[in-house]
């Protein structure tokens, strides 16, 4: 990057200009003394771009153009420049931008990383409880079964103990209270 930079500054700063037919003593810088001198030296200057002289006895309408057009070469030249410079800024931007978000991206990879492994293990727990459930639903239905047999089985034993035409209990919520079938028991008697 700091070689684009240095390339761009070097571009900022003219080359020595090479010398011309008969005008090498324009590449120098030459300090006028007097007004007069000063402004002719400015006309010169204007008049002399890249190392070409602009001739004096040119037509004013062919020196406009000339002059228009090396203006707006110019102005091109820096628009370059300036946008030139605008990139490596925008570049410089992102780098940094870059750098910044790099560690925060290794982070959230980490973070997400441990986020699937716990979900592999919840998944392993999931598989192992709904086997567990699946045996416990088959146990308890089997429990279930058994229940309603010794139901019917204490139901027949009742109705064989119990004398005829005696109260059969008839729970549909299926909480049977034992019934004390000591014959010493007498039924409304607390002892």
């Amino acid at each position: 990057m700091e070689n684009s930079s240095s390339s761009t500054a070097l571009t900022l700063s003219r080359p020595p200009l090479p010398p011309t037919s008969g005008n090498a003593s324009l590449n120098k810088e030459v300090v006028p003394s007097s007004d007069t001198e000063r402004k002719s030296s400015e006309n010169e200057q204007q008049r002399v771009t890249r190392g070409r002289e602009i001739d004096p006895n040119m037509d004013p309408k062919k020196l406009r153009r000339v002059l228009a057009s090396r203006q707006y070469s110019q102005k091109y030249r820096m628009k370059q420049l300036h946008y030139i410079m605008h990139l490596e800024t925008e570049v410089k931007a992102l780098q940094a931008e870059v750098a910044i978000a790099a560690p925060r991206i290794k982070y959230v990879d980490r973070q997400n990383n441990l986020l699937r492994v716990e979900n592999g293990r919840m998944k392993q727990k999931l598989t192992s409880f709904s086997g567990e459930l699946m045996f416990k639903e088959a146990q308890y239905d089997e429990l279930k079964k058994e229940r309603d047999v010794l139901k019917q089985v204490y139901m027949a034993n009742y109705e064989l103990m119990m004398p005829p035409g005696h109260f059969k209990p008839t729970n549909p919520s299926g909480n049977y209270q034992f019934i004390n079938i000591n014959p010493d028991h007498q039924s409304g008697v607390s002892p």
